[in-house]
């Protein structure tokens, strides 16, 4: 009788063990299939291969990896400029005030003369800036907004932004041109005297000498 006792007792303890694995393995398989989606949904820009390795921290891109750039431009707080194979500035757009059309070849979220509330209409900036007429814009509650009636939404006080109708994509970012993509930071010259860009050939000013936030500054040369 006690030999059944403990064989009974055994038999217990081998199916609690068999269950533990059983519930180990289960946790293990569902943690890593969660690692898995997190690694094929982390941000394309930075598993994106170089294209040409220049032997400094620049390198060479296509559209694939600006408009992502772009399109985090507002959110992320950046800069962006655009200039061609001699340095010169490439434009994106048009601003006109008091009569004065002044060529904008920056994507700047602190620019006093673009009006942009909320986040979606900062979207909507964007896309238009990108896509032109063919840009999908919506308000947010799902409607569409007609192109025309976007771009005189950004006329406010005196000033007139003029878009490309066919994008920057449709333009400078088409297909098959290649741009040598460079990194600097900016500090707002709001907050003291001497701020300014920080370039590749070094800062023109201490980063502990103003409050305001850094803002990272992409530029993009045109090959």
């Amino acid at each position: 009788m006690e030999n059944a006792v403990d064989a009974l007792k055994m038999a217990a303890a081998f199916l609690s063990f068999l269950l533990a694995l059983g519930i180990s393995i289960s946790s293990f398989s569902q943690a890593r299939q969660t690692a898995d989606i997190l690694i094929r949904y982390s941000d394309r820009e930075y598993v994106t291969q170089y294209m040409e390795d220049l032997g400094t921290a620049n390198r060479i891109v296509g559209r694939e990896t600006i408009i992502p750039a772009i399109s985090r431009a507002y959110k992320e707080y950046y800069k962006i400029y655009f200039y061609d194979a001699s340095g010169n500035p490439l434009e994106l757009f048009t601003i006109t005030q008091n009569g004065t059309t002044t060529s904008v070849n920056v994507i700047d979220s602190t620019d006093n003369r673009i009006t942009l509330g909320s986040n979606r209409h900062q979207e909507n900036f964007i896309m238009a800036l990108l896509y032109g007429r063919q840009a999908d814009l919506t308000d947010e509650n799902g409607n569409v907004i007609q192109y025309d009636d976007f771009v005189r939404s950004l006329n406010t006080g005196n000033s007139r932004i003029s878009l490309p109708n066919n994008g920057i994509c449709g333009t400078i970012l088409s297909s098959g041109n290649k741009f040598e993509e460079r990194f600097g930071v900016y500090y707002p010259s709001q907050a003291v005297e001497g701020a300014g860009e920080e370039t590749e050939g070094g800062a023109n000013v201490d980063a502990q000498t103003t409050n305001e936030l850094k803002m990272r500054v992409i530029s993009y040369y045109l090959q």
